[in-house]
């Protein structure tokens, strides 16, 4: 018999390790697939049992946010357009959340239980995406870890009762690191179209929330890092602000016939901007500043005291930052201070009209800011696993982290209720501690089996 030759039994134990190395093959990817789908849910259900729980409703006589969309969607879906209060064209507010629940409340008949069913499936989407980013990262164990800590996020449950922009807004930011990630930071796939993509998604998320208007320059640096040149870096930028531009002159060019003036995203941005830069400003909303503008341009009729009020908040805010130097540098802790400070704004929302009673308010706000705190020290302690500006793919998520510090800790002004889109990002980033942590458990449990000698030695297989 030659050497090669294999006897009945070790080539009955040779299939059999192929056969079961097939179904492992098999099942891991099913199994992945099935735990996923289970996180989905588990995420659904508790975003969608807590609407049940906390039920406000914009039409409770409230006068916030959550009133200013959601009639705002009706306009829009019973074809009177975007318009204020008085009927007259606005753009008071981006234009992309009332939209989009405009078209919820087409199909469903002005339902605000559809609105916040809607908010629950983009929540519970956005934990199947960090489990993506995580993967794409850190590692399959990372995104599990990061997802598991999304999906008991109170604040970020919480906020899936309110009908406001936040959670679709952390949808679609969630959809730029993902696109920038997969279409354009892989050697292998990185094309121009790519960026494309990416500037249609920011140009998206710049209709919802008009802080993401400059995002397209996040990626400047891990572009040139993979594609090697400035040059090739640039272009990209240059495909990612053009489909921006696409994406947003559609609304710009209406701004400009109905308002009679060019307004890009939303003129009550400016407000944000003036509380930021005047002799008052204290890094948080104080939003007085305004007061003297709102009083002079009164006698105005909408849209144009719209405009002129728009106008004014931004000379006012430029002219004092430009005089006032030093104070606009001691300013910038003070707003970060705000922007970071907690994260239980969803309360404070929910209790604009108050649903519970403050016992029961101080508690969530409590649980809220406990596991923010909690979360925010493990991405510190992270913090020598994903501190590699090397990387272009850690490097998208630290300089994600800082442009919202730089936005909100120098162009406007800093409140919690403003990171909430960050914090997916930051729980990926806080993930590879909570995967070592895993990992040690995982070891100290095996460790008294090994020790006992188990599983005994199989059988050799030549």
């Amino acid at each position: 018999m030659s050497q090669d030759a294999v006897t009945g039994p070790a080539f009955l134990r040779r299939v059999g390790d192929v056969a079961r190395r097939a179904r492992a093959a098999a099942v891991r990817p099913t199994r992945g697939k099935m735990a996923l789908a289970a996180l989905f849910l588990l995420a659904l259900a508790l975003r969608l049992a807590w609407t049940a729980y906390v039920d406000p409703s914009p039409r409770d006589g409230r006068f916030d946010d959550s009133s200013w969309y959601d009639g705002s969607a009706q306009s829009i879906a019973d074809g009177k357009g975007y318009v204020f209060y008085d009927g007259a064209p606005t753009a008071a507010w981006p234009v992309g959340y009332p939209a989009f629940l405009a078209g919820i409340y087409r199909v469903t008949g002005d339902s605000v239980p559809a609105a916040k069913v809607a908010n629950a499936f983009l929540g519970a989407l956005t934990v199947l995406g960090v489990y993506v980013l995580g993967a794409l990262i850190f590692g399959p164990r990372a995104g599990w870890a990061g997802a598991l800590v999304l999906t008991f996020f109170p604040n970020q449950v919480f906020f899936s009762t309110l009908v406001m922009s936040e959670i679709l807004s952390a949808f679609l930011l969630l959809l730029v690191l993902l696109a920038v990630l997969y279409l354009t930071l892989d050697r292998e796939r990185a094309r121009w179209w790519g960026a494309a993509v990416v500037g249609l998604l920011i140009g998206l998320a710049a209709l919802v929330r008009g802080e993401f208007l400059l995002f397209f320059l996040v990626p400047l640096l891990p572009w040139r890092l993979v594609l090697g040149t400035w040059r090739r870096a640039l272009g990209y930028a240059g495909v990612a602000l053009a489909a921006v531009a696409l994406v947003l002159t559609p609304w710009t060019v209406r701004n400009a016939v109905r308002l009679g003036y060019p307004v890009v995203v939303s003129t009550g941005a400016v407000a944000n901007l003036l509380a930021g830069h005047w002799a008052g400003a204290d890094g948080a909303g104080t939003f007085a500043a305004g007061n003297p503008i709102q009083e002079e341009y009164k006698g105005l009729p909408d849209p144009e005291r719209e405009v002129a009020v728009y106008k004014a908040h931004i000379r006012k805010a430029l002219a004092w930052a430009v005089r006032h130097p030093w104070e606009e540098i001691t300013l910038v802790p003070r707003k970060l201070y705000h922007l970071y400070r907690d994260d239980s704004r969803s309360v404070l929302w929910i209790q604009s009209q108050p649903v519970m009673g403050q016992e029961q308010a101080d508690w969530w706000t409590t649980a809220c800011n406990g596991y923010y705190y909690i979360v925010g020290g493990w991405l510190l302690v992270s913090v020598p696993a994903w501190w590699c500006l090397r990387d272009p793919k850690r490097l998208l998520l630290i300089l994600t982290v800082l442009y919202f510090s730089f936005i909100f800790g120098v162009v406007f002004v800093g409140d919690p209720r403003y990171h909430f889109a960050l914090v997916p990002a930051a729980v990926v980033l806080a993930s590879p501690a909570l995967v070592v942590v895993w990992e040690h458990v995982k070891r100290r449990q095996e460790a008294p089996v090994e020790e006992a000698g188990w599983p005994p030695p199989g059988p050799d297989v030549p």
